[in-house]
């Protein structure tokens, strides 16, 4: 919600509008990028890696636990 509201303040920056709005439309534009990436990243890429990587952590532990296969149970 404030990557969006940050986005759409952005957005006359980024198109030029005003008096010497074509100065700062690249940083407008260069802001508005790195949010849309900063939030698909944060959305999307981190659990993905989370989510592998703490996969592989469960079948190196189910790999190391003895009697894991065998149906044994600790008493």
């Amino acid at each position: 919600m404030t990557a969006l509201a940050m986005i759409i303040g952005m957005a006359p920056m980024a198109l030029g509008l005003g008096e010497g709005g074509e100065q700062n439309a690249p940083l407008g534009r260069a802001v508005i990028g790195g949010l849309i990436f900063a939030t698909i990243a944060t959305l999307m890429f981190v659990p993905v890696v989370f989510s592998i990587i703490h996969g592989r952590l469960a079948a190196r532990r189910a790999h190391k636990t003895p009697g894991k296969e065998s149906g044994e149970a600790y008493a």
